[in-house]
């Protein structure tokens, strides 16, 4: 994973506070990733599956979230308006969706 991820891991998701003694309380997290490489350029060598293997399993799951899901907003260092515009309302529908989605499943009896 990224550097600047592993240090905020590192930092805030320890002992006591996410696992441990700790629990989040959590149910469920959508994790947001932006890369400046393409779909295809991260597929090519499973790096968006490996990302998502370790933020679903080796983070969400072991601090007790169940339900954990991994979005890669793709080609982020685009400096056309209407390219970062897209990746905006992109982001916000997940987080939309997301929300809405196991709000759902969450309350059903």
């Amino acid at each position: 994973m990224p550097a600047m991820l592993k240090g905020y891991i590192d930092r805030v998701w320890n002992n006591g506070y996410a696992y441990g003694t700790g629990k989040l309380h959590h149910e469920q997290v959508l994790w947001l990733g932006l890369a400046g490489a393409s779909f295809e350029h991260f597929e090519k060598r499973n790096y968006d599956k490996m990302l998502a293997h370790q933020l679903n399993v080796g983070m969400a799951n072991y601090a007790g979230i169940a339900n954990s899901k991994v979005e890669i907003l793709y080609n982020t260092l685009d400096a056309d308006l209407n390219a970062r515009e897209g990746l905006l309302k992109r982001a916000y529908d997940l987080g939309f969706q997301y929300s809405q989605l196991n709000r759902d499943v969450l309350t059903l009896p």
